[in-house]
């Protein structure tokens, strides 16, 4: 071979080499979505800010890449499920489960999606089989444990969310005797409904073993010998709730206030009013309960007293200021009465009318529930300040 023939091949070896480089530059060039391998962490990142839509670009820019990314799969589903979109959420969640070699963190991640894909179809019994299905693999997961908690809360089943809810308790190191106590009190309820009222107060009785303020079985209790005309012994119980919780005492005014009248003790009514107002002089309730039941005696100086107290410590009060006004209407100093009138007038403006609120979902009341009747909240109730 000549030098010239060699010299030749060369050129002829590097011009190749020079048009494949160019071509697969000028490639490159028009590929604008050329694989990123940091696609996966970019979404992370942007899921970290809130930013969904960049966030779906790159974790399906990284299952594109890597069809193994489990995690990925699950996030690309979640934020389809965020978008409103959760038949195309369960879709994909529910294709991973088909897929061989996975780890058990991947399994209970995958599941717990597949809950909250189910909740948003309103599919509530697939959501609870999902749970049900964590706690095959792992029978201490707790985000599963307080899922199917929560279905046995709405259920209604008691006994079996009592047992779940002690197993959670030692987990957590925590003490839930306050829950339960009202688990016992709404067994007890049901009893008493289907006329069973003995053995319900019994279950009330276990309520308050548990709980020495639960409140609402002391409520309960009341409620049932009043039903059986056992007056004394409603009367007696009902008390005890001003003695435990003074500052609760509005749940049984009405009641105590029946019941000693029914018995002929219409004096006690006062007494334990006033008992609670010493410890607690701001109990607006309490106050205005003495004040008009001063003002029906015609004890008006008295009366005057307590709902000028009542004033001091809530300025913002309809039912004082009323109280007011009635009082000087009466005694005909009609310009005096105008002017406390004005106020009413003044402060019937933010006038609520609900005395309990839900703190969970907003639910209005005029009486306590400690059972929300809308979203089934336990003690999710508060009195609402007027």
């Amino acid at each position: 071979m000549t030098t010239y023939s060699i010299i030749a091949i060369v050129f002829t070896v590097v011009a190749v080499v020079l048009v494949a480089f160019y071509l697969s530059r000028r490639s490159a060039a028009r590929r604008p979505d050329r694989p990123d391998p940091n696609s996966y962490i970019e979404g992370l990142k942007a899921v970290l800010r809130g930013r969904d839509e960049a966030a779906f670009r790159h974790f399906k820019e990284a299952v594109r890449l890597d069809t193994n990314n489990i995690d990925a799969y699950i996030r690309l589903g979640n934020i389809f499920r965020r978008m409103k979109k959760p038949e195309t959420a369960l879709q994909i969640h529910r294709d991973l489960t088909y897929r061989d070699n996975l780890t058990l963190q991947e399994k209970i991640e995958i599941l717990s999606a597949l809950y909250s894909d189910f909740r948003d179809l309103n599919d509530e019994s697939s959501a609870i089989k999902a749970a049900y299905e964590i706690l095959n693999i792992q029978p201490k997961e707790r985000t599963a444990l307080k899922i199917i908690l929560r279905s046995y809360e709405k259920e209604g089943n008691w006994k079996e969310a009592a047992e779940l809810r002690r197993k959670l308790d030692r987990i957590d190191g925590q003490d839930s005797s306050r829950i339960l106590a009202l688990y016992k009190v709404f067994e007890g309820r049901e009893l008493v409904s289907g006329g069973n009222p003995h053995r319900g107060r019994l279950f009330f009785k276990e309520a308050i073993h548990l709980d020495k303020y639960c409140l609402a079985a002391y409520v309960e209790i009341g409620d049932s010998y009043y039903s059986e005309k056992r007056l004394e012994d409603a009367l007696n119980y009902w008390t005890k709730i001003i003695s435990l919780k003074p500052e609760q005492g509005q749940l049984v005014f009405e009641r105590l206030k029946k019941g000693f009248f029914e018995v002929g003790r219409y004096g006690e009514y006062a007494e334990a009013l006033s008992g609670l107002l010493q410890s607690h002089p701001e109990h607006l309730t309490a106050r205005l309960e003495l004040a008009y039941f001063m003002e029906k005696k015609g004890e008006t100086e008295e009366a005057r007293e307590h709902y000028n107290a009542a004033i001091d410590h809530h300025p913002e009060s309809i039912m004082a200021r009323l109280g007011q006004y009635r009082l000087y209407r009466n005694e005909g100093r009609n310009e005096t009465a105008m002017t406390a009138f004005k106020q009413v007038m003044k402060q019937a403006v933010k006038y609520e009318a609900a005395s309990f609120k839900c703190g969970e979902c907003g639910l209005e009341s005029e009486t306590m529930n400690w059972l929300c009747p809308r979203c089934k909240a336990i003690d999710s109730f508060r009195p609402v300040q007027l």
